[in-house]
């Protein structure tokens, strides 16, 4: 009996520590493991927390690009509005040139015709002046016409006439015309 006392209190005494081996083997175990995860929490933390920081700075970049891009595209606005704005000045300016150039050439074609009327009025002035000789040249800027007519009726009454037509022209297309009708009548007996 003896015996079998030792061999139940050994059998006693011999589990406990195994137990208590196991114990500690699986808590350092565990220990272990959750010090790996929490160092890769502090690794993730600290990639998270540096991504986060270089997302704000890109968030600030790409907010200061979007405002640039906001004052190009103002800016653009703004130079396509003058753009326009000068089309459309530029259309009215050669459509203004284009009226104009018509109005040049209708008045140089009413000054040719002036001049071939006046070309012919001074033929008819010359013809006239030879014939009565009456004209007066004032000068270069001055012109000045007169054209005297004299009528006479040599029957029994006595009609006496002068009829003076005359006219100046000055620079600027100023003219002056002028006619004089003198006559005087007498019936012989």
């Amino acid at each position: 009996m003896a015996l079998s006392r030792r061999s139940g209190a050994r059998f006693n005494t011999s589990i406990w520590p195994g137990f208590v081996d196991a114990m500690t083997a699986l808590l350092l175990v565990l220990m272990f493991v959750l010090s790996i995860f929490m160092i890769m929490q502090f690794i993730l933390q600290e990639t998270i927390t540096g991504q986060e920081s270089e997302l704000d700075t890109l968030n600030a970049e790409v907010g200061a690009l979007a405002s640039a891009l906001g004052l190009a595209q103002e800016r653009a606005d703004g130079l396509e509005t003058e753009v326009g704005d000068l089309n459309a000045q530029l259309a009215q300016s050669q459509a203004d040139g284009i009226a104009q150039a018509a109005l040049i050439s209708r008045l140089q074609g009413q000054l040719e015709e002036s001049g071939a009327a006046l070309t012919a009025a001074q033929g008819t002035i010359a013809d006239f002046e030879v014939d009565q000789g009456n004209v007066v040249d004032v000068g270069d800027d001055v012109s000045l016409a007169l054209i005297v007519g004299y009528t006479f009726n040599a029957a029994d009454s006595e009609i006496y006439g002068a009829n003076i037509e005359g006219g100046l022209q000055f620079p600027g297309n100023i003219n002056w015309d002028f006619n004089l009708l003198w006559l005087e009548a007498k019936i012989n007996d």
